[in-house]
């Protein structure tokens, strides 16, 4: 991203320093997601496409 003169990112209008004290609070918000467990709905569905994806890869073996 290009700076202007007044040190403000063109594209988000917001200086680096600014956008760094977002994405520091954002990360410290969304950190705590990563420990929550998957639901039991997402964790099936998940298991459903790694099935499909080993069958799909033992039909192309044949």
């Amino acid at each position: 991203m290009a700076d202007g003169d007044d040190g403000r990112s063109e594209r988000s209008g917001f200086s680096e320093d600014i956008q760094a004290k977002i994405g520091n609070q954002l990360k410290s918000i969304y950190d705590s997601v990563l420990d929550e467990p998957v639901p039991d709905r997402i964790a099936g569905l998940l298991k459903q496409l790694e099935q499909a994806g080993e069958t799909s890869k033992n039909r192309g073996r044949e």
